[in-house]
């Protein structure tokens, strides 16, 4: 039963497209037989209309001269026994009727017809319930005598075409039917031996690679029979060999996981991993010890309803931004204190159809939290220490430097002047002393600075430092910062170029220590510049006001450029050459710009120059702002 359905469904759809085949074709032939039939014996009566109408006119001049009406007469109803001629009648030069065919009296519409005295004149005539005609007239000696009409009957043509069109249509249907009973056999023929081929496949989508089909015929489909019966046995063996793998890959991938677990849970740092929508998937012990969870289950929880707002945060962060790497300090019970570092969770997504990989499919990110109590202790006895020992020296330091600018001052203007003695060897002491105490002094005036800015770096990590935050214009703040070190790329001979977007919009900061940081990049521009110049620049970027400063000096090895903006990190070779600063100045630079919710980046080549930026965000509220 199910092989007879599935045989009538391949019948009927080959019937419907026979269907529609032969309808289109049927139309299409009627329509060019009909159009072609009627124009040809349209043509055909006109033509015969024009012949008839010529020899009436060429045989009856002498008779419409004598006025012979009873032979006119006769001579214009033979012509009725033609097939087509509907009537025939003859009018005189004013346009009365002579002879007439029309019984019993002559129709309104053929009165007035238009005539040509130069030649035959074909109309179309209208008659109502009597039909369409083809009216045929031609001038008697040039219309003088008079003008013969000949009628051609339309109905006769279209009776034709009608019975011609019939004939057609009965020829097509006997075609039709003979088709569709030729191509049920052919159908019925193809069916079963597909019907059986149908239901060995399904037989092997059942995996029942045992099954046989039994098909002699030599054929595409005995063919394929025999095809998939070979691919049936091969199948049987891939498949058990792929039983055999996946039993030991499974058995594999339950030894890494246990091996991975194993880690996790062990790892002396807390884990938490979380989905694209927040959710917890994955957590080790450390990191219930450390918030204090005890035994609860965390998976499936949602993170910011457990955690504090700034871990969220941190797993957001690293899902919108791709490849990078987050960082927030996060607190922990008991007055401890701990590091979270996220980065996202991404695989790489291949195209089915073309294999080729996509743009990477974010799954989610990965926290690590790290207890950091001990080492906030450690670095805060630091800092105590370096701010102390800095306070301690700072006050002998300023004596000395102090008596050290006196010396040089009394020995410039009062011993010199007294030791007047032609002996070289005095004078190169003298000289040799005079540049000992210039050493004194700028070492003096280098070592007060490494003071201060260790002072003020610590203030800073401890949170100590005063901040007083106005709307501050940075077209102002670059002013200033270039007015401040005007004197040192001017004792070089630097031009400094300014490139400033008109209209750049107020931010809210500290306009002090903004000055604090230009003066130090174009201080580091000037000291690692030769020749060439130093280049300003600020522009609006999305939501921030960016300000790069570039030189065109030494540049900075790529493997340095990490490593920049820590404390006391100088560039080159400190062994070897003479330090150009503290090594603090960037990295207080960062400090104040990311007290400021900004950043600061540099882009440089060796040999080539280097450009620094930094970027402050644009606001639009007062809060915290200091009168």
């Amino acid at each position: 039963m199910g092989a007879i359905m599935r045989m009538s469904k391949i019948f009927r759809k080959t019937l419907v497209l026979m269907f529609l085949l032969f309808g289109v074709i049927s139309i299409s032939a009627t329509v060019l037989t009909v159009w072609t039939l009627y124009s040809h014996m349209t043509e055909e009566y006109t033509s015969k209309g024009r012949v008839i109408a010529r020899a009436i006119a060429n045989s009856s001049v002498e008779i419409l001269l004598n006025r012979d009406l009873s032979t006119m007469q006769s001579i214009i109803d033979q012509f009725l026994e033609i097939q087509g001629v509907e009537y025939v009648f003859v009018v005189d030069g004013s346009g009365e009727f002579v002879s007439h065919t029309f019984v019993p009296m002559v129709p309104e519409e053929v009165k007035g017809l238009p005539v040509n005295p130069h030649g035959l004149m074909v109309n179309e005539v209208d008659m109502g319930e009597r039909g369409e005609f083809i009216d045929t007239s031609k001038p008697i000696l040039a219309g003088v005598a008079g003008y013969v009409h000949v009628g051609m009957d339309k109905g006769l043509i279209r009776a034709y075409v009608r019975e011609t069109v019939i004939k057609m249509q009965a020829l097509l249907a006997v075609i039709f039917w003979g088709s569709v009973l030729l191509l049920f056999v052919v159908v019925k023929k193809i069916s079963q031996p597909l019907t059986t081929l149908t239901e060995y496949a399904g037989k092997l989508a059942d995996h029942d690679f045992t099954a046989e089909v039994k098909i002699t015929s030599r054929d595409e489909v005995g063919l394929l029979a025999n095809t998939m019966q070979s691919m049936a046995q091969e199948l049987s063996e891939l498949i058990t060999g792929l039983e055999r793998a996946v039993a030991n890959s499974t058995m594999e991938l339950q030894d890494t996981l246990t091996y991975t677990s194993a880690i996790i849970d062990n790892v002396a740092d807390g884990l938490l991993v979380v989905d694209t929508n927040g959710k917890i998937t994955r957590s080790n012990p450390a990191l219930a010890t450390m918030f204090d969870f005890g035994d609860v289950e965390l998976a499936g929880r949602d993170a910011k309803l457990i955690f504090s707002p700034q871990l969220a945060e941190l797993a957001l962060l690293s899902m919108e931004f791709p490849g990078k790497v987050f960082s927030a300090e996060v607190a922990l019970p008991e007055q401890k204190t701990a590091k979270a570092t996220a980065a996202s969770i991404h695989k790489i997504d291949v195209d089915d159809d073309t294999g080729e990989a996509g743009p990477d499919l974010c799954m989610g990110a990965v926290i690590i939290v790290r207890d950091i109590t001990v080492e906030k202790e450690i670095d805060q006895m630091k800092t105590n220490f370096i701010t102390t020992v800095s306070h301690e020296l700072r006050t002998p330091l300023t004596g000395i430097l102090g008596f050290a600018k006196l010396i040089k001052k009394k020995l410039v203007n009062v011993v010199y002047p007294q030791v007047a003695s032609p002996e070289p060897k005095v004078e190169k002491t003298m000289a040799q002393v005079g540049d000992n105490m210039d050493v004194i002094v700028s070492e003096g005036e280098r070592l007060t600075e490494l003071i201060n800015d260790v002072l003020d770096i610590s203030k800073m990590e401890a949170g100590k430092t005063e901040w007083r935050r106005h709307r501050v214009y940075m077209a102002e703040v670059i002013d200033k910062a270039v007015q401040s070190t005007k004197a040192l790329y001017t004792e070089k001979s630097l031009p400094l170029n300014l490139d400033i977007e008109d209209k750049l919009p107020e931010i809210i900061a500290d306009r002090d220590r903004l000055i604090q940081v230009l003066v130090n990049l174009i201080s580091n521009a000037v000291k690692f510049t030769e020749q060439g110049s130093i280049t300003i620049k600020a522009a609006h970027v999305d939501e921030f006001v960016q300000v790069s400063v570039e030189d065109t000096g030494v540049g900075i090895a790529a493997e340095d450029q990490q490593s920049i903006f820590e404390r006391f990190k100088q560039i080159g070779d400190t062994l070897t050459e003479k330090p150009k600063g503290t090594g603090l100045g960037l990295a207080i630079c960062k400090q104040i710009i990311e007290h400021h919710g900004g950043d600061i980046w540099l882009e440089s080549i060796q040999g080539r120059g280097s450009t620094f930026y930094f970027s402050m965000p644009v606001r639009g509220v007062d809060v915290g702002l200091d009168e």
